[in-house]
């Protein structure tokens, strides 16, 4: 059986500031070092991609797939290379966990076709929705779900009663920790922290030690983007508006663009409010209803921060009041000052 691997580089990395598919990883690149990485027992390796021509110049042997939808996130880049794949499934992986074992990827693969996904299930409940199988019948479910702008993964995961493999169980096949194999490069502090792992594995060279990252190619990538999320009937852009008047009180230089917008060349605020866009370099907020929605639809790890109208707790992420738009004030500034830094 030929395997198909996917590695999923649309987002704009936003937060590190350059395209982290290009950033320099032991003796290549981030993208080159998966493609060697899983090239012996992946024979087919797709790169998702925002654009078809993204990546040629590295001369890979891969095919790229560029997303039919923008600005749609992850889900985005999983619709589209199972939609032109000629595998009925594939293993797929974000290009900035680069320490993802092929094992992993191959034992998903070896299990039985009746579930459509096959993802791991973490000792703390959490899902691994990204490293991940998908089978070609899951098109329907994913093309339905980004049509009514339901994002949510695990709510894909239950339409399409996906199958799950224990953290246990990975632990027979792969030796390697899962919080090892799950390092996302979100950051300049992650990159440098991925360095100093792959050092530890004697894969850096002495000529790259001393290694920096590349500036943002573009001043747009010093501004925060903040993605108020949720389900779709929620009214994101009336509290999106509240705040936006609320930080411009402060004086705070805010502005509010549709999701559709290209923000590349924007550079005279300090802070990009936005609705439903699902882009995995912004910082999402999650909008709860007491009327709709009581739990959030996004996995509390992709979040920065909840909002609600009825008082919801949440440990991982900090929670505010959606009826008090000044209550988010604090946290905003904050991460304006943070990212600047």
């Amino acid at each position: 059986m030929s395997h198909a691997l996917v590695i999923l580089c649309g987002g704009k990395s936003t937060r590190i500031g350059t395209d982290k598919a290009l950033l320099p990883f032991g003796d290549c690149c981030l993208i080159e070092y998966l493609v060697r990485k899983f090239q012996p027992d992946f024979p087919k390796i797709y790169l998702s991609v925002q654009q078809k021509n993204d990546y040629a110049h590295l001369n890979l042997p891969v095919t790229t797939i560029g997303d039919i939808y923008g600005n749609a996130g992850p889900m985005s880049g999983i619709f589209s290379a199972l939609s032109m794949i000629s595998e009925e499934r594939a293993f797929f992986i974000s290009v900035d966990t680069p320490f993802v074992e092929p094992a992993l990827g191959l034992y998903l693969l070896s299990q039985p076709q009746e579930h459509p996904i096959w993802a791991i299930a973490r000792a703390n409940d959490q899902l691994e929705t990204l490293s991940a199988v998908y089978s070609k019948s899951c098109i329907p479910q994913v093309g339905k779900a980004m049509l009514f702008h339901q994002y949510s993964f695990n709510r894909l995961h239950e339409k399409c009663n996906a199958g799950y493999i224990s953290e246990d169980e990975l632990a027979k096949i792969c030796p390697v920790p899962l919080n090892e194999q799950f390092f996302n490069i979100n950051t300049r502090t992650h990159y440098y922290h991925a360095l100093r792992l792959l050092s530890e594995r004697g894969e850096l060279f002495d000529d790259d030690s001393n290694q920096e990252l590349p500036a943002a190619g573009n001043a747009a990538f010093s501004i925060p983007v903040v993605s108020l999320v949720g389900d779709s009937i929620i009214d994101k852009k009336t509290f999106c508006n509240q705040v936006l008047e609320a930080l411009k009180k402060d004086g705070i230089k805010a502005a509010i663009f549709d999701s559709e917008k290209d923000f590349t060349n924007i550079t005279n605020v300090d802070l990009i409010l936005t609705c439903d866009l699902e882009d995995e370099d912004c910082f999402k907020i999650e909008l709860l209803s007491s009327e709709l929605n009581e739990t959030p639809l996004h996995p509390v790890s992709g979040l920065v921060a909840i909002a609600s109208d009825f008082g919801y707790k949440c440990e991982e992420v900090p929670c505010f009041d959606s009826r008090k738009p000044r209550s988010i004030l604090g946290f905003l500034k904050t991460l304006i000052r943070d990212y600047s830094h």
